[in-house]
């Protein structure tokens, strides 16, 4: 974003997969969040038996989440399979019990802002919650030289 390679709005996917991704858990996903600049979208993801506790931290923090076969192919107590229909249908379920609303197809693509993008690196910095680059030479030293 700094350097003009992308001028769009931040939407960002955190993976709490473990080996060599966060692990899956709330301590992890606050400190992620700590650092992540007012407006962005955040989604959060895990794998296995992980996918639901993670799915929940996720909804009752009140950022988005994402599930399906390519995830978990087993219910939470791992006595059946469970296909994305199914795990979609339980993570509606838990949002509307914990007074999240479900986005429409239109209003998901709104909230990613699918589409958007801005015309200068100094727009899409203040559109992201960045501060601006810094002028001239007080660039610092870990800018590459172009």
């Amino acid at each position: 974003i700094r350097r003009g390679v992308y001028k769009g709005p931040l939407v960002m996917n955190w993976v709490a997969i473990g080996g060599g991704m966060d692990s899956p858990n709330v301590y992890t996903l606050a400190n992620f969040l700590r650092g992540v600049p007012d407006g962005a979208v955040v989604t959060v993801e895990s794998s296995v038996l992980n996918t639901l506790p993670v799915n929940m931290m996720g909804i009752a923090m009140g950022l988005h989440v994402r599930t399906g076969t390519e995830d978990n192919l087993w219910n939470q107590t791992r006595t059946a399979k469970i296909g994305t229909a199914k795990q979609i249908e339980q993570l509606v379920r838990v949002s509307q019990e914990l007074g999240r609303p479900i986005a429409t197809a239109k209003q998901a693509r709104d909230i990613c802002r699918i589409g958007v993008f801005y015309d200068t690196v100094e727009e899409s910095l203040a559109a992201n919650g960045f501060a601006p680059n810094r002028n001239g030479g007080n660039q610092g030293f870990l800018r590459k030289t172009q």
